[in-house]
């Protein structure tokens, strides 16, 4: 059966999370035999399973890694590289028991060659592993656990550990997910699949993988920039992500908070205009403020559930000591490179001492992820944004397609662009029921004219709580990355937006300074002290 054949390299601002193109199938049997105590000479044992990322992977190489560095060395025991069904099989003959539980003990480790057609978007080798007595299958996810193990927990734990990282619900599929149900393959499901391929895209960039045990974790306090607009210190907006560092042991997972701040005109930003948004979760509207839910689980990857639970996301993250390095130098490079989070600060002029070094304790974080929910957003405070009418069914009954004017696009609702900038998508209600009419028009320097009927669809009402968002069905394809519909909020009918769910418009990337670079750079651009987070 043909799994997520849709995935392939992904770009978002400039770079991509690497994504794969590959069959599923059975995860195999483990058929391995454990070496049988005798009298002088142990028995053979024969090691057999699959290799798998998002399904079988061939030109892989199984080893039972003796010496545990990681690597397949010579002398220990290896199958032969693997076909395009990911099997593996090899026996060995121990020639001592102490040999023989020496080698039972020992986890397998799979090379997986670069350049693989089975993996069409990983370039580079790298290397998986599973733990010793779960040899049926190596996977991404058997490689987490296999990075806990080596950290010192035992396997139980690890297991345990690697679910709340990751949000699945069994451990069975962390060493078998191949029959976990898919509904859409063209988009990042909230699955182990999702899991294993952030987790195989970390191991293919080289970053190291860590499991930590949510009831003995260290407290480590952190920030870090998640976002700065600069024109001057009078005209600026930060956001920041800062987190106390305490885990709840149940859960795994860690409190931040969303603290923005800023100017305009010299005068603090007022708090709607930093917090604008409401997104749609599961109970209803969130208000994504500094008081929203946001959390996010130790370990990499890890994951977050952002404003509440209407923002999921898996991501993996490596950072870099830019200690003692020249803060014009590294926002430079940040700007030039992929997920800059860093806007308008001109790195030759904006600094008050241009030789100005990040102090001990700066960390730039490259972090690479996908969105594995797409919410519908309001912007409230946006008169553009606000419609005249105070439920769905009235804006409905009044866009009737007996209405719509071709030559100007009265009578019809915007939806968005379609196609490119210069072409708009408008829908009418056929007899005000559910179904609709769409329409492409010309839309230069904001002036709709030329429409032309280009499709029928239908309308529906999606509710969560209380809340209500027109979907449109039928909605006609474009390269456009966002769904723009209308939503009810506080008795209002607002434009509500939303990425569409395909993976190519939801991986992403980011690049962000820690706290102690951030706090450092603040007086260099004339910004004073942080505020607090609450």
């Amino acid at each position: 059966m043909t799994r997520y054949e849709q995935f392939e390299r992904r770009a978002l601002a400039g770079a991509a999370l690497l994504a794969l193109a590959a069959c599923g199938g059975s995860g195999g049997s483990d058929s391995s035999q454990g070496p049988q105590a005798g009298p002088s000479t142990p028995a053979s044992a024969t090691i057999a399973g699959k290799v798998v990322v998002l399904g079988p992977v061939g030109g892989a190489t199984v080893c039972v890694d003796r010496n545990r560095n990681n690597t397949c060395d010579g002398g220990e025991p290896a199958s032969a590289e693997t076909g395009t069904d990911g099997a593996y099989e090899f026996s060995y003959t121990p020639s001592s028991q102490a040999e023989a539980d020496e080698l039972a003990a020992a986890p397998l480790v799979a090379q997986v060659n670069g350049n693989n057609p089975s993996l069409p978007a990983f370039s580079k080798p790298f290397t998986m592993s599973a733990p010793s007595g779960k040899r049926a299958q190596v996977n991404p996810l058997t490689t987490l656990i296999q990075a806990g193990v080596d950290s010192g927990l035992a396997l139980e734990r690890a297991e345990v550990a690697v679910l709340l990282q990751l949000g699945l619900p069994e451990t069975a599929q962390l060493y078998d997910y191949q029959n976990v149900a898919v509904v859409d393959p063209t988009r990042f499901e909230d699955n182990a699949f999702a899991a294993a391929l952030v987790t195989a895209d970390a191991l293919h960039s080289g970053v190291a993988l860590r499991v930590v045990d949510p009831t003995a974790a260290t407290v480590a306090p952190s920030d870090q920039l998640a976002s700065l607009t600069f024109t001057n210190p009078d005209n600026y907006f930060a956001q920041t992500y800062p987190t106390d560092g305490v885990a709840d042991p149940s859960t795994g997972r860690r409190r931040l908070t969303d603290l923005r701040e800023g100017k305009t005109n010299g005068a603090a930003t007022p708090h709607d205009t930093l917090y604008p948004q409401v997104r749609l979760g599961s109970g209803g509207w969130v208000r994504c403020d500094e008081n929203a839910s946001f959390t996010s689980s130790l370990g990499t990857p890890s994951r977050s559930d952002f404003c509440g639970d209407s923002t999921l996301t898996m991501s993996h993250g490596a950072s870099t000591d830019i200690a003692g390095r020249k803060m014009a130098d590294v926002v430079a490079e940040m700007q030039a490179g992929e997920g800059n989070s860093i806007a308008g600060v001109n790195p030759a002029v904006a600094f008050a001492d241009p030789n100005a070094v990040f102090p001990p304790g700066s960390l730039l974080t490259l972090r690479r992820g996908v969105n594995l929910s797409q919410a519908y957003s309001i912007s409230l405070f946006d008169p553009n944004e606000k419609t005249g009418y105070s439920n769905l069914e009235a804006l409905i009954a009044a866009l009737p397609v007996s209405g719509v004017n071709l030559a100007t696009g009265a009578g019809s609702a915007s939806l968005g662009l379609i196609d490119d900038n210069v072409h708009n998508l408008r829908v009418a209600s056929i007899d005000g029921a559910k179904a609709v009419q769409y329409y492409r028009c010309d839309f230069v320097s904001g002036v709709v004219s030329n429409c032309a009927v280009l499709a029928t669809g239908t309308v529906e009402f999606k509710t969560a709580g209380t809340a209500r968002v027109l979907e449109f069905i039928g909605y006609p394809d474009s390269p456009i990355s966002t769904v723009r519909t209308y939503g009810e909020y506080a008795g209002v009918v607002y434009v509500a937006r939303r990425t569409k769910s395909a993976s190519q418009f939801n991986g992403y990337v980011s690049h962000r300074l820690n706290g102690v670079a951030w706090e450092a750079m603040r007086p260099q651009l004339g910004l004073g002290s942080a505020p607090i987070a609450r």
